[in-house]
């Protein structure tokens, strides 16, 4: 009977930390829609994760790594009609978009990828005042799909954690 209220409890923990809309991203696929006029973005799937979840998460986690810091991940994939259009994504439709989400952020591009059949970019928000990074977002587009990915909450410590390995060995890896 324990083993069934305990499966109960994380069940209603885990449902509870999880959504399937795409409610925290729509300001994002208004601004791009509002901007790009001739486009309408149709959201073929969205999942967003709590807090709670990457809370739990960091209690069964073993690592070194505070999971706690995330407080929001959210994926949303939408479909770009007119299929097969040229759409003109451009940094500052995304930096407009981003800042209709959360304009207390400062939004920079740090990573913008152009391949044959997609591309890719990467944002940053920073938290000016308390110069903290606060918050990512990815956009992906690929022939007619659009894919926005943004986690946010206190990511300074998960950036330490991913570069703890290089610590010291700044120029180690030289070509020489």
């Amino acid at each position: 009977m324990r083993k069934v209220i305990m499966l109960t409890a994380l069940s209603l923990l885990l449902v509870n930390c999880m959504s399937f809309s795409d409610r925290a991203m729509r300001p994002v696929r208004n601004s791009i829609t509002s901007q790009l006029p001739e486009i309408r973005l149709e959201k073929e799937m969205a999942v967003a994760l709590g807090g709670g979840m990457f809370n739990f998460l960091d209690v069964i986690n073993s690592d070194e790594i505070d999971l706690s810091a995330v407080d929001h991940l959210q994926v949303a994939v939408y479909q770009v009609h007119p299929r097969g259009g040229e759409v003109n994504f451009s940094d500052e439709v995304f930096q407009q978009s981003l800042l209709a989400k959360d304009a207390s952020l400062t939004w920079e591009r740090i990573v913008k990828v152009r391949e044959e059949d997609e591309q890719v970019w990467v944002f940053v928000g920073m938290n000016e005042k308390d110069f903290a990074l606060e918050a990512v977002s990815v956009f992906v587009f690929e022939r007619d799909e659009l894919v926005m990915i943004n986690m946010d909450g206190d990511l300074n410590q998960m950036l330490e954690y991913a570069f703890e390995p290089a610590r010291g060995h700044r120029g180690a890896y030289n070509a020489g």
